[in-house]
């Protein structure tokens, strides 16, 4: 098969879930034999790993469609982006370019921004697999993204069920086949005591991590509110938060922390391309999303290493977070029972390493790159196929 996939850039330092879900895609069927290129909009932080599993990395700048938060934005905001999307955009044309001379087999499009990516794919009559990976509410603009989807997509992918009941809402169900992400974790032999000491973090007490993008939605603010409540019964309770985000929303994380009586334990750290270590660091792992997760990967990476989770039940969370058994689930904008579940696993080693050992045995059944890799192989061969 020869492949060509096309992904947005969200940042240049971290890369986000789903760049980095297209990244081992890629990686792993290069392995298996398959020509593979992405093309990127700009400079992209995973190019050496791309190339290094003997995959192409082309530069082409075009503009995405940024109109794909959960959240409803104000019309202003969305006209604005609308306006800019449709002005002209040579990244369009060198686009067809590109792929009208390299003729793959088939297009992978990750995520919802790539609009013009699927239709100049489509233009040229080349079959489209498009990756969804975000939740839109209901209202116009989901109806809008769904002409587009069915328009200029062969077929659809969806990470997880919360993904797709949208989609089957806008009549694209016939379509769509859920494909949940997969990771593997690699082996980490570190001394933890040294690790923590490392990373500015307590050799001995009791720590929670956030590792996701810093930005409003992933709900750093209650994460803080939270973990100053815990802190009041348990002086040994840390969080640490890495992440890229928003300088403004940098700042707001920084001063609700400034708030905290005990703002000494709370360690926030620069984004990193990988959080193995940091994981191997902590005891638990939050995800307080406030807006449906599609599938976050944290979750995912969580439950390799064997350290439960606790999370606000929105989106695909459920499909992979099973409560009392690998994990904690509570309501969103629920922060007391947020840090009730905390609080809970903080107290009882015995709770966490069960707890931990049942998310491995899980990520192993459910989540595995392996079983991951197979099913999108198919998937695109057979997209490939109908030609």
């Amino acid at each position: 098969m020869k492949l060509a996939a096309i992904s947005h850039l969200a940042s240049q330092d971290a890369p986000t879930g789903a760049e980095k879900s297209l990244c081992q895609l890629v990686g792993e069927l290069s392995d298996r034999g398959h020509e593979t290129a992405v093309i990127v909009p700009g400079s992209w932080c995973l190019d050496a790993a791309v190339r290094e599993s003997g995959a192409e990395v082309v530069e082409i700048p075009s503009r995405g469609c940024w109109l794909v938060q959960a959240a409803e934005q104000p019309l202003w905001k969305q006209a604005m982006r609308y306006v800019r999307f449709r002005l002209p955009d040579p990244g369009y044309r060198r686009m067809m370019v590109w792929l009208d001379d390299y003729w793959p087999d088939v297009v992978h499009v990750n995520c919802l921004p790539q609009l013009k990516g699927a239709a100049a794919a489509r233009a040229l009559g080349l079959p489209v697999i498009w990756h969804i990976r975000e939740i839109l509410p209901p209202g116009p603009r989901r109806r809008w993204f769904a002409r587009r989807l069915k328009r200029d997509a062969t077929r659809i992918v969806a990470v997880s069920h919360a993904v797709a009941g949208w989609l089957e809402d806008e009549g694209l169900g016939d379509m769509v086949e859920v494909v949940h992400n997969g990771c593997q974790a690699p082996p980490v032999t570190v001394d933890i005591a040294e690790l923590r000491a490392e990373l500015g973090l307590s050799k001995t007490g009791v720590i929670v991590g956030f590792f996701a993008q810093i930005v409003a939605h992933k709900g750093t603010i209650d994460l803080v509110r939270a973990g100053s409540s815990i802190m009041a019964k348990r002086p040994d309770f840390q969080v640490v938060i890495a992440g890229d985000g928003p300088d403004l929303e940098l700042q707001r994380l920084r001063d609700e922390i400034a708030r905290s009586p005990w703002p000494d334990n709370f360690v926030i750290l620069p984004p990193r391309k990988e959080v193995w270590d940091l994981l191997a660091a902590v005891d638990m792992v939050a995800v307080p999303s406030l807006w449906p997760d599609p599938l976050p990967r944290t979750v995912m990476e969580a439950m390799a290493v064997g350290k439960p989770v606790v999370a606000y039940d929105t989106g695909g969370v459920s499909e992979m977070v099973a409560e009392g058994r690998t994990g904690f689930m509570v309501s969103p904008g629920d922060v007391d029972g947020l840090a009730d579940r905390m609080v809970r696993l903080a107290g009882e080693t015995e709770l966490r390493r069960r707890f931990g050992a049942a998310a491995v045995e899980r990520a192993r059944a459910e989540f595995s790159l392996h079983g991951h890799v197979d099913r999108m192989e198919r998937i695109l061969i057979e997209a490939g196929a109908q030609g």
